[in-house]
């Protein structure tokens, strides 16, 4: 089984196989990547658990009943009740939809900011050596980790929410992805946010933290696993 082969069986939602558990339990990559899963699935499930407003089984259920229909007409009780229960549960899958998805976490949001304003005049600006970037990040993520990643298209310092980051622009899979590895920024988890179109995650890591923006958000959770993978 291949990672790719691991994580897609993981988005099924189904119990996870004997196959499933050998390749996870020998690849720390895909460990740490249903271990962010499981967490996500949780978040969700939190998020949608949304109590219905007081009294709106009763008031739909009025509803269906319309007032000097012929008898054949009206649905017979136990289809009204099934078709409340239908519409109450797309109520409160949409209110906790709506509350799950507004928790767009600032920082998050701040890379994002960044990609949309400040990316073009920071790679303006010119990149550092290597030699520079492989001190500079040697004690959040190495730069010979990122390099295995994808292609580094440019690395510079850049100003962040008030610190010294480092801007790193890559080519993952045919896919854009902006990094802002920002030493001494801890975070506790995982943050996420979405705008726009693109996608962010900040994910915690050894001595600071990486922010990571793109359009592909499974991609960014693909990578947020190797980076903790790695940090360990």
């Amino acid at each position: 089984m291949t990672c790719l082969d691991f994580r897609r069986l993981l988005l099924t939602g189904e119990p996870e196989s004997a196959l499933m558990r050998a390749h996870r339990q020998q690849c720390p990559a895909c460990e740490a990547h249903a271990v962010e899963h499981a967490l996500f699935e949780r978040e969700l499930g939190l998020g949608l658990s949304v109590p219905v407003p007081l009294g709106f089984e009763e008031r739909l259920l009025d509803r269906l009943t319309v007032q000097g229909a012929p008898a054949q007409a009206l649905p017979n009780p136990g289809r009204r009740r099934m078709l409340v229960v239908a519409a109450t549960t797309v109520v409160t899958a949409g209110l906790g939809g709506m509350m799950w998805y507004r928790r767009d976490d600032p920082l998050a949001m701040d890379c994002i900011q960044f990609v949309m304003k400040e990316e073009a005049k920071s790679i303006m600006m010119g990149a550092m050596p290597r030699a520079e970037a492989v001190k500079a990040l040697a004690e959040v993520v190495p730069l010979q980790r990122i390099e295995q990643i994808g292609q580094i298209l440019h690395i510079g310092p850049c100003p962040f929410n008030g610190i010294t980051a480092y801007h790193v622009v890559m080519s993952v899979m045919q896919e854009k992805i902006t990094l802002l590895v920002m030493p001494g920024l801890m975070v506790s988890a995982r943050k996420r946010a979405g705008h726009d179109g693109l996608h962010a995650r900040v994910v915690p890591l050894r001595n600071g933290s990486v922010g990571m923006v793109g359009s592909n958000a499974g991609l960014l959770d693909n990578l947020a696993g190797v980076l903790r993978s790695q940090s360990t």
